[in-house]
Protein backbone atom coordinates (compact mmCIF):
# COMPACT_ATOMS: atom_id res chain seq x y z
CA UNK A 1 0.00 0.00 0.00
CA UNK A 2 1.30 3.50 -0.57
CA UNK A 3 1.59 5.11 2.50
CA UNK A 4 1.55 8.84 0.70
CA UNK A 5 -1.79 8.15 -0.74
CA UNK A 6 -3.09 7.72 3.12
CA UNK A 7 -2.48 11.53 3.68
CA UNK A 8 -4.61 13.65 0.87
CA UNK A 9 -4.08 17.04 2.81
CA UNK A 10 -6.67 19.71 2.88
CA UNK A 11 -6.16 22.67 0.96
CA UNK A 12 -6.82 25.95 2.37
CA UNK A 13 -7.96 28.31 -0.13
CA UNK A 14 -5.42 31.50 -0.87
CA UNK A 15 -6.53 35.13 0.37
CA UNK A 16 -7.33 37.32 -2.38
CA UNK A 17 -4.44 39.66 -1.24
CA UNK A 18 -0.95 38.91 -1.78
CA UNK A 19 1.35 36.60 1.05
CA UNK A 20 2.80 39.03 3.39
CA UNK A 21 6.49 39.07 3.39
CA UNK A 22 8.27 38.85 6.92
CA UNK A 23 12.05 40.05 7.31
CA UNK A 24 14.26 37.57 8.70
CA UNK A 25 16.53 39.80 10.21
CA UNK A 26 13.77 40.93 12.62
CA UNK A 27 14.51 39.51 15.54
CA UNK A 28 13.21 42.03 18.11
CA UNK A 29 10.78 44.35 18.19
CA UNK A 30 11.17 47.69 19.76
CA UNK A 31 8.08 49.53 22.07
CA UNK A 32 8.18 52.18 19.60
CA UNK A 33 7.66 50.01 16.85
CA UNK A 34 3.44 50.40 17.32
CA UNK A 35 2.36 46.81 16.15
CA UNK A 36 4.84 45.71 13.46
CA UNK A 37 3.85 44.36 10.16
CA UNK A 38 0.36 43.66 10.00
CA UNK A 39 -0.68 40.00 7.97
CA UNK A 40 -4.12 39.52 6.31
CA UNK A 41 -6.85 38.06 8.56
CA UNK A 42 -8.91 36.11 5.36
CA UNK A 43 -10.46 33.09 7.58
CA UNK A 44 -12.27 35.54 9.96
CA UNK A 45 -13.37 37.50 6.87
CA UNK A 46 -14.45 34.23 5.77
CA UNK A 47 -16.73 32.65 8.73
CA UNK A 48 -18.28 36.26 9.41
CA UNK A 49 -19.76 36.36 5.69
CA UNK A 50 -21.13 32.18 6.68
CA UNK A 51 -22.49 33.73 9.69
CA UNK A 52 -24.34 36.72 7.84
CA UNK A 53 -25.26 34.22 5.27
CA UNK A 54 -27.07 31.82 8.33
CA UNK A 55 -24.85 28.64 7.63
CA UNK A 56 -25.59 26.88 10.99
CA UNK A 57 -22.16 24.99 11.16
CA UNK A 58 -20.33 28.01 11.95
CA UNK A 59 -20.28 29.27 15.64
CA UNK A 60 -20.12 33.13 16.04
CA UNK A 61 -16.40 34.44 16.46
CA UNK A 62 -17.42 36.72 18.99
CA UNK A 63 -19.84 34.87 22.28
CA UNK A 64 -20.80 31.95 20.78
CA UNK A 65 -21.62 29.57 23.64
CA UNK A 66 -19.71 26.39 22.27
CA UNK A 67 -16.28 27.64 21.10
CA UNK A 68 -15.57 30.40 23.50
CA UNK A 69 -12.09 30.74 23.69
CA UNK A 70 -9.95 30.95 26.95
CA UNK A 71 -7.59 33.80 27.50
CA UNK A 72 -5.25 34.50 29.93
CA UNK A 73 -3.42 37.71 30.58
CA UNK A 74 -0.54 38.65 29.22
CA UNK A 75 1.87 38.70 31.58
CA UNK A 76 0.70 35.49 32.88
CA UNK A 77 1.65 33.10 29.56
CA UNK A 78 5.04 32.39 30.79
CA UNK A 79 5.91 28.87 32.24
CA UNK A 80 8.59 25.97 31.95
CA UNK A 81 9.29 22.32 30.97
CA UNK A 82 10.02 20.45 33.91
CA UNK A 83 12.29 17.67 33.21
CA UNK A 84 12.02 15.38 30.21
CA UNK A 85 11.59 12.28 32.70
CA UNK A 86 9.11 11.16 35.59
CA UNK A 87 11.38 10.56 37.69
CA UNK A 88 12.04 14.16 39.68
CA UNK A 89 8.94 13.86 41.85
CA UNK A 90 10.46 13.14 45.57
CA UNK A 91 10.08 15.33 48.49
CA UNK A 92 14.07 15.96 47.52
CA UNK A 93 13.14 16.80 44.33
CA UNK A 94 10.41 19.41 45.59
CA UNK A 95 12.91 21.17 47.96
CA UNK A 96 15.80 21.02 45.68
CA UNK A 97 13.80 22.25 42.53
CA UNK A 98 10.59 24.23 43.58
CA UNK A 99 12.96 27.33 44.79
CA UNK A 100 14.49 27.14 40.87
CA UNK A 101 11.15 27.01 39.69
CA UNK A 102 10.24 29.92 42.20
CA UNK A 103 13.05 32.23 40.58
CA UNK A 104 11.53 32.05 37.13
CA UNK A 105 8.82 34.33 38.06
CA UNK A 106 6.59 31.97 35.52
CA UNK A 107 2.99 30.83 35.91
CA UNK A 108 2.99 27.62 34.05
CA UNK A 109 4.97 24.40 34.41
CA UNK A 110 4.91 20.90 32.11
CA UNK A 111 4.85 18.10 33.73
CA UNK A 112 5.30 14.68 32.26
CA UNK A 113 2.92 12.62 34.46
CA UNK A 114 3.57 8.99 35.12
CA UNK A 115 1.30 6.50 33.83
CA UNK A 116 0.98 3.61 36.98
CA UNK A 117 1.44 6.43 39.85
CA UNK A 118 0.06 10.29 40.84
CA UNK A 119 2.82 12.96 40.68
CA UNK A 120 2.74 13.67 44.40
CA UNK A 121 0.48 15.88 46.19
CA UNK A 122 2.64 17.87 47.16
CA UNK A 123 4.65 19.19 44.60
CA UNK A 124 1.29 19.74 42.80
CA UNK A 125 0.08 21.89 45.90
CA UNK A 126 3.13 23.98 46.29
CA UNK A 127 3.16 24.80 42.49
CA UNK A 128 -0.42 25.79 42.84
CA UNK A 129 0.17 27.41 46.22
CA UNK A 130 2.70 29.79 44.21
CA UNK A 131 0.59 30.53 41.15
CA UNK A 132 2.28 27.83 38.67
CA UNK A 133 -0.81 26.12 36.78
CA UNK A 134 0.68 22.12 36.20
CA UNK A 135 -0.29 20.73 32.56
CA UNK A 136 0.45 16.98 32.71
CA UNK A 137 1.61 15.93 29.89
CA UNK A 138 0.57 11.99 29.42
CA UNK A 139 2.90 9.86 27.41
CA UNK A 140 0.62 7.09 26.42
CA UNK A 141 1.85 4.35 24.26
CA UNK A 142 0.02 3.67 21.02
CA UNK A 143 1.45 0.69 21.21
CA UNK A 144 -0.08 -0.67 24.72
CA UNK A 145 -3.58 -1.59 25.24
CA UNK A 146 -5.19 0.14 28.18
CA UNK A 147 -8.28 0.75 30.20
CA UNK A 148 -10.11 4.38 30.62
CA UNK A 149 -10.64 3.20 34.41
CA UNK A 150 -6.97 2.91 35.05
CA UNK A 151 -6.47 6.68 34.15
CA UNK A 152 -10.31 8.28 36.03
CA UNK A 153 -8.79 7.64 39.57
CA UNK A 154 -5.58 9.40 38.75
CA UNK A 155 -7.71 12.16 37.08
CA UNK A 156 -10.13 12.71 39.84
CA UNK A 157 -7.36 12.59 42.39
CA UNK A 158 -5.25 15.96 40.32
CA UNK A 159 -8.58 17.64 39.73
CA UNK A 160 -9.33 17.55 43.27
CA UNK A 161 -5.31 18.96 43.75
CA UNK A 162 -6.11 21.89 41.26
CA UNK A 163 -4.74 20.56 38.06
CA UNK A 164 -6.70 21.90 35.34
CA UNK A 165 -4.93 20.51 32.31
CA UNK A 166 -3.78 17.14 30.99
CA UNK A 167 -2.03 16.18 27.39
CA UNK A 168 -3.20 12.81 26.35
CA UNK A 169 -0.64 11.15 24.33
CA UNK A 170 2.61 12.91 22.66
CA UNK A 171 3.10 12.83 18.60
CA UNK A 172 0.65 10.84 17.33
CA UNK A 173 1.58 11.83 13.99
CA UNK A 174 5.14 9.97 13.96
CA UNK A 175 5.18 6.57 12.74
CA UNK A 176 7.77 5.45 15.69
CA UNK A 177 4.64 6.37 18.23
CA UNK A 178 2.59 3.16 16.13
CA UNK A 179 3.19 -0.53 16.33
CA UNK A 180 3.72 -2.57 13.48
CA UNK A 181 1.56 -2.52 10.67
CA UNK A 182 -0.78 -0.16 12.49
CA UNK A 183 0.93 3.38 10.82
CA UNK A 184 0.08 1.48 7.18
CA UNK A 185 -3.51 0.76 7.91
CA UNK A 186 -6.58 3.16 6.68
CA UNK A 187 -7.97 5.70 8.96
CA UNK A 188 -5.04 6.62 11.19
CA UNK A 189 -6.22 9.30 12.24
CA UNK A 190 -9.45 7.41 12.96
CA UNK A 191 -7.70 5.06 14.88
CA UNK A 192 -6.36 7.48 16.95
CA UNK A 193 -9.53 9.68 17.87
CA UNK A 194 -10.94 5.73 18.82
CA UNK A 195 -7.97 6.12 21.95
CA UNK A 196 -8.15 9.64 22.28
CA UNK A 197 -11.87 10.28 22.93
CA UNK A 198 -12.42 8.08 25.92
CA UNK A 199 -10.05 9.65 27.69
CA UNK A 200 -10.39 13.11 26.79
CA UNK A 201 -14.15 12.21 28.34
CA UNK A 202 -12.86 10.52 31.44
CA UNK A 203 -10.88 13.82 31.86
CA UNK A 204 -13.71 15.90 31.82
CA UNK A 205 -16.10 14.09 33.89
CA UNK A 206 -13.08 14.24 36.61
CA UNK A 207 -13.21 18.12 35.74
CA UNK A 208 -9.93 18.69 33.64
CA UNK A 209 -9.27 20.12 30.49
CA UNK A 210 -8.45 17.81 27.79
CA UNK A 211 -5.42 18.81 25.99
CA UNK A 212 -5.67 17.32 22.65
CA UNK A 213 -1.41 15.94 22.02
CA UNK A 214 0.87 18.46 20.28
CA UNK A 215 2.10 16.71 17.23
CA UNK A 216 5.74 16.92 16.10
CA UNK A 217 5.69 19.86 13.71
CA UNK A 218 6.20 18.70 10.03
CA UNK A 219 6.50 15.03 11.32
CA UNK A 220 6.12 11.91 9.59
CA UNK A 221 2.25 12.36 8.94
CA UNK A 222 2.06 16.36 8.49
CA UNK A 223 1.03 17.89 11.53
CA UNK A 224 -1.66 20.22 10.00
CA UNK A 225 -2.94 18.00 7.62
CA UNK A 226 -3.65 15.48 10.99
CA UNK A 227 -4.88 18.01 12.80
CA UNK A 228 -7.54 19.62 10.62
CA UNK A 229 -8.21 15.79 9.73
CA UNK A 230 -8.72 15.14 13.62
CA UNK A 231 -11.23 17.93 14.42
CA UNK A 232 -13.11 17.26 11.51
CA UNK A 233 -13.56 13.47 12.32
CA UNK A 234 -14.27 14.68 15.92
CA UNK A 235 -17.58 17.13 14.49
CA UNK A 236 -18.06 14.15 11.86
CA UNK A 237 -18.87 11.85 15.50
CA UNK A 238 -20.74 14.73 17.03
CA UNK A 239 -18.41 15.16 19.42
CA UNK A 240 -19.29 19.08 19.96
CA UNK A 241 -19.08 19.14 23.79
CA UNK A 242 -15.58 17.62 23.39
CA UNK A 243 -14.71 20.33 21.31
CA UNK A 244 -16.79 22.83 22.87
CA UNK A 245 -13.58 22.39 26.03
CA UNK A 246 -10.92 21.41 23.85
CA UNK A 247 -7.53 22.94 23.81
CA UNK A 248 -4.79 22.13 21.22
CA UNK A 249 -1.13 21.66 22.79
CA UNK A 250 2.09 22.77 20.74
CA UNK A 251 5.57 22.33 20.02
CA UNK A 252 6.58 25.60 19.28
CA UNK A 253 10.51 24.93 18.22
CA UNK A 254 12.35 28.29 16.59
CA UNK A 255 14.38 25.90 14.09
CA UNK A 256 16.86 28.08 13.73
CA UNK A 257 14.40 30.79 12.23
CA UNK A 258 13.33 34.19 12.85
CA UNK A 259 10.63 34.78 14.98
CA UNK A 260 8.46 35.89 12.53
CA UNK A 261 8.71 32.71 10.29
CA UNK A 262 5.25 31.80 9.10
CA UNK A 263 3.42 34.43 10.79
CA UNK A 264 -0.04 34.73 9.41
CA UNK A 265 -0.24 30.97 8.58
CA UNK A 266 -1.72 29.92 5.20
CA UNK A 267 -4.02 32.94 4.74
CA UNK A 268 -0.45 34.96 4.58
CA UNK A 269 1.71 31.85 2.68
CA UNK A 270 -0.94 30.15 -0.31
CA UNK A 271 1.72 28.46 -2.02
CA UNK A 272 3.05 26.04 1.07
CA UNK A 273 1.01 22.99 1.32
CA UNK A 274 1.43 19.77 3.53
CA UNK A 275 4.64 18.48 2.83
CA UNK A 276 5.56 20.99 0.50
CA UNK A 277 6.96 24.55 1.19
CA UNK A 278 8.31 25.75 -2.13
CA UNK A 279 11.24 28.34 -2.50
CA UNK A 280 9.95 31.92 -1.22
CA UNK A 281 7.31 30.84 1.30
CA UNK A 282 7.19 30.08 4.75
CA UNK A 283 5.62 27.04 6.97
CA UNK A 284 4.74 26.22 10.38
CA UNK A 285 8.24 25.06 11.54
CA UNK A 286 8.75 27.87 13.76
CA UNK A 287 7.63 29.32 16.96
CA UNK A 288 4.49 31.08 15.18
CA UNK A 289 2.74 27.19 14.77
CA UNK A 290 -0.06 28.72 16.08
CA UNK A 291 -1.05 31.06 13.33
CA UNK A 292 -1.60 27.52 11.22
CA UNK A 293 -3.44 26.13 14.06
CA UNK A 294 -5.75 28.76 14.48
CA UNK A 295 -6.14 29.15 10.86
CA UNK A 296 -7.39 25.31 10.90
CA UNK A 297 -9.62 25.00 14.13
CA UNK A 298 -10.98 28.43 12.86
CA UNK A 299 -11.85 27.00 9.57
CA UNK A 300 -13.27 23.54 10.96
CA UNK A 301 -15.34 24.85 13.99
CA UNK A 302 -15.63 28.82 13.48
CA UNK A 303 -13.84 29.52 16.37
CA UNK A 304 -9.98 29.46 17.52
CA UNK A 305 -9.58 26.64 20.23
CA UNK A 306 -7.10 27.79 23.30
CA UNK A 307 -3.50 26.67 22.74
CA UNK A 308 -1.06 25.47 24.91
CA UNK A 309 2.68 25.55 24.00
CA UNK A 310 3.83 22.62 26.00
CA UNK A 311 7.41 23.03 25.17
CA UNK A 312 8.86 25.87 23.19
CA UNK A 313 12.19 27.89 22.35
CA UNK A 314 15.13 26.26 20.61
CA UNK A 315 14.41 23.11 18.89
CA UNK A 316 14.71 20.32 21.40
CA UNK A 317 17.05 17.70 19.10
CA UNK A 318 18.89 20.29 17.04
CA UNK A 319 20.87 23.64 18.34
CA UNK A 320 22.19 25.96 15.17
CA UNK A 321 23.98 29.28 15.01
CA UNK A 322 21.17 31.08 15.71
CA UNK A 323 19.79 29.09 18.58
CA UNK A 324 22.90 28.71 20.31
CA UNK A 325 22.04 31.32 22.59
CA UNK A 326 19.06 29.65 24.34
CA UNK A 327 18.18 32.32 26.66
CA UNK A 328 18.50 35.36 24.34
CA UNK A 329 15.92 33.52 22.16
CA UNK A 330 13.84 32.76 24.85
CA UNK A 331 13.70 36.85 26.46
CA UNK A 332 12.43 37.50 22.71
CA UNK A 333 9.80 35.22 22.64
CA UNK A 334 8.95 36.40 26.06
CA UNK A 335 8.81 40.17 24.69
CA UNK A 336 6.74 38.90 22.19
CA UNK A 337 4.14 37.27 24.47
CA UNK A 338 4.16 40.15 26.64
CA UNK A 339 2.79 43.05 24.45
CA UNK A 340 -1.17 42.60 24.16
CA UNK A 341 -2.54 40.17 22.50
CA UNK A 342 -3.35 40.31 18.66
CA UNK A 343 -4.34 37.96 16.32
CA UNK A 344 -3.01 40.53 13.25
CA UNK A 345 0.33 41.61 13.61
CA UNK A 346 3.32 39.41 13.42
CA UNK A 347 5.06 40.64 16.50
CA UNK A 348 2.37 40.16 18.87
CA UNK A 349 0.55 36.75 19.99
CA UNK A 350 -3.01 36.06 19.93
CA UNK A 351 -5.06 35.90 23.26
CA UNK A 352 -5.75 31.96 22.38
CA UNK A 353 -2.26 31.16 23.18
CA UNK A 354 -2.46 30.31 27.21
CA UNK A 355 0.76 29.47 27.91
CA UNK A 356 4.24 29.10 26.35
CA UNK A 357 6.51 26.82 28.46
CA UNK A 358 10.04 27.01 27.75
CA UNK A 359 12.00 24.27 27.40
CA UNK A 360 13.61 22.81 29.81
CA UNK A 361 14.07 23.79 33.39
CA UNK A 362 17.16 20.79 33.97
CA UNK A 363 18.37 17.63 32.76
CA UNK A 364 20.88 15.05 33.91
CA UNK A 365 24.34 15.89 32.01
CA UNK A 366 23.89 12.51 30.39
CA UNK A 367 20.94 13.34 28.84
CA UNK A 368 20.84 15.09 25.43
CA UNK A 369 18.92 17.95 26.98
CA UNK A 370 21.29 18.88 29.00
CA UNK A 371 22.53 21.65 26.61
CA UNK A 372 18.96 23.19 26.87
CA UNK A 373 19.06 23.21 30.91
CA UNK A 374 17.93 26.33 32.23
CA UNK A 375 19.24 25.00 35.55
CA UNK A 376 22.95 22.82 36.56
CA UNK A 377 21.75 19.42 37.32
CA UNK A 378 23.85 18.63 40.13
CA UNK A 379 23.82 22.33 42.11
CA UNK A 380 20.51 23.80 40.51
CA UNK A 381 22.14 26.73 40.03
CA UNK A 382 21.45 28.58 37.05
CA UNK A 383 23.28 27.78 34.00
CA UNK A 384 24.24 30.33 31.28
CA UNK A 385 21.29 30.11 30.04
CA UNK A 386 19.11 30.46 33.50
CA UNK A 387 21.54 33.41 34.35
CA UNK A 388 20.40 35.20 31.12
CA UNK A 389 16.83 34.84 32.18
CA UNK A 390 17.31 35.95 35.37
CA UNK A 391 18.81 38.95 34.93
CA UNK A 392 16.90 39.91 31.65
CA UNK A 393 13.76 39.97 33.56
CA UNK A 394 14.28 41.04 37.28
CA UNK A 395 12.59 42.46 39.10
CA UNK A 396 9.56 40.27 37.31
CA UNK A 397 11.55 37.45 37.93
CA UNK A 398 11.64 36.68 41.92
CA UNK A 399 14.62 36.36 43.91
CA UNK A 400 16.20 32.91 44.25
CA UNK A 401 15.26 31.73 47.44
CA UNK A 402 17.23 30.41 50.15
CA UNK A 403 15.05 27.76 51.09
CA UNK A 404 11.16 26.74 50.84
CA UNK A 405 9.11 28.70 52.39
CA UNK A 406 7.24 27.07 55.28
CA UNK A 407 3.65 28.01 53.63
CA UNK A 408 4.57 26.81 50.07
CA UNK A 409 2.17 23.75 50.49
CA UNK A 410 -1.56 24.41 50.56
CA UNK A 411 -3.08 23.12 53.96
CA UNK A 412 -6.02 21.59 52.72
CA UNK A 413 -7.05 19.55 49.34
CA UNK A 414 -10.65 18.41 50.22
CA UNK A 415 -12.69 17.14 47.10
CA UNK A 416 -14.89 19.34 46.11
CA UNK A 417 -18.19 18.25 46.37
CA UNK A 418 -17.55 16.98 49.95
CA UNK A 419 -19.49 18.89 52.78
CA UNK A 420 -17.41 20.76 55.44
CA UNK A 421 -16.37 18.55 57.76
CA UNK A 422 -17.16 15.16 55.84
CA UNK A 423 -13.64 14.89 53.92
CA UNK A 424 -11.88 11.77 53.44
CA UNK A 425 -7.93 11.20 52.51
CA UNK A 426 -6.27 8.03 51.50
CA UNK A 427 -3.04 8.42 52.59
CA UNK A 428 -0.56 6.87 50.61
CA UNK A 429 2.96 5.20 51.45
CA UNK A 430 5.98 6.85 50.10
CA UNK A 431 6.20 4.46 47.43
CA UNK A 432 6.22 4.19 43.58
CA UNK A 433 4.88 0.93 43.35
CA UNK A 434 1.67 1.13 45.14
CA UNK A 435 -1.09 -0.60 43.05
CA UNK A 436 -2.80 2.15 41.07
CA UNK A 437 -6.13 -0.39 40.35
CA UNK A 438 -6.83 -0.46 44.04
CA UNK A 439 -6.88 2.89 44.61
CA UNK A 440 -9.07 3.28 41.25
CA UNK A 441 -11.43 0.29 42.99
CA UNK A 442 -11.48 2.60 46.32
CA UNK A 443 -12.40 5.64 44.70
CA UNK A 444 -15.29 4.19 42.89
CA UNK A 445 -16.95 3.62 46.46
CA UNK A 446 -15.58 6.36 48.87
CA UNK A 447 -15.77 10.10 48.07
CA UNK A 448 -12.18 11.21 48.97
CA UNK A 449 -8.83 12.79 47.93
CA UNK A 450 -5.79 10.28 47.33
CA UNK A 451 -1.86 11.72 48.48
CA UNK A 452 1.00 11.08 50.11
CA UNK A 453 0.44 14.42 52.39
CA UNK A 454 0.48 13.76 56.11
CA UNK A 455 -0.44 17.80 56.14
CA UNK A 456 -3.11 17.64 54.03
CA UNK A 457 -4.80 13.96 55.67
CA UNK A 458 -4.38 15.26 59.08
CA UNK A 459 -6.95 18.58 57.70
CA UNK A 460 -9.62 15.77 56.83
CA UNK A 461 -12.21 14.24 59.01
CA UNK A 462 -11.27 10.83 58.17
CA UNK A 463 -8.32 9.00 56.79
CA UNK A 464 -7.95 6.00 55.24
CA UNK A 465 -4.46 4.00 55.14
CA UNK A 466 -3.66 2.39 52.25
CA UNK A 467 -1.76 -0.45 53.29
CA UNK A 468 -2.32 -1.02 56.57
CA UNK A 469 -1.25 0.53 59.95
CA UNK A 470 2.02 -0.94 60.04
CA UNK A 471 3.28 0.15 57.31
CA UNK A 472 3.46 3.50 59.07
CA UNK A 473 5.39 5.14 61.97
CA UNK A 474 3.77 5.59 65.27
CA UNK A 475 4.03 9.66 64.87
CA UNK A 476 1.98 9.61 61.50
CA UNK A 477 -0.58 7.53 63.77
CA UNK A 478 -0.16 10.32 66.54
CA UNK A 479 -0.29 13.67 64.37
CA UNK A 480 -3.37 12.26 62.81
CA UNK A 481 -4.90 11.45 66.10
CA UNK A 482 -4.51 14.73 68.00
CA UNK A 483 -5.97 16.06 64.93
CA UNK A 484 -9.36 14.37 65.62
CA UNK A 485 -9.21 12.20 62.44
CA UNK A 486 -11.10 8.79 62.11
CA UNK A 487 -8.50 6.57 60.98
CA UNK A 488 -9.14 3.66 59.51
CA UNK A 489 -6.32 1.11 56.65
CA UNK A 490 -7.04 -0.49 53.60
CA UNK A 491 -5.19 -3.48 53.11
CA UNK A 492 -3.86 -4.92 50.05
CA UNK A 493 -4.76 -8.48 50.13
Amino acid sequence: MDIESLYTPTEVDPPASAAVSHSLEIEVFPEGAEDGAPFQDAARDEVEEQNASGNPGVQSLDGGASYAPLQVSSDKRLGIHYFADTKHYSQAHLEKWLPAIQSLGVNWITLPAPLDRAIPSELIGSLIANDIQPVLQFDIPLTEEYQVEDFAALFGAYANWGVRYVVLFDRPNLRSQWPGVAWTQRGLVDNFLDKFVPLARAAREAGLTPVFPALEPGGDYWDTAFLRSALEALQARGESELLAGLVLGAYAWTYDKSLIWGAGGPESWPATMPYHTPPGSEDQLGFRIFDWYNAISRAVTGQVLPIILVAAGVQRETMHLRDAQIGRRALNITETLQRAPSDTHNNRVPANVLACNFWLLSAPLSSPSAEYAWFKYETAKPSKHGEEWLASRAPQAKAMPDALQSDAAPTSTAPKSAPAGMSHYLLLPNSSDWPMELVRSFLQSHQATVGTSLQQAAASTRVTLAGGLEGYPDEILRTLIQAGCTVDNLQTA
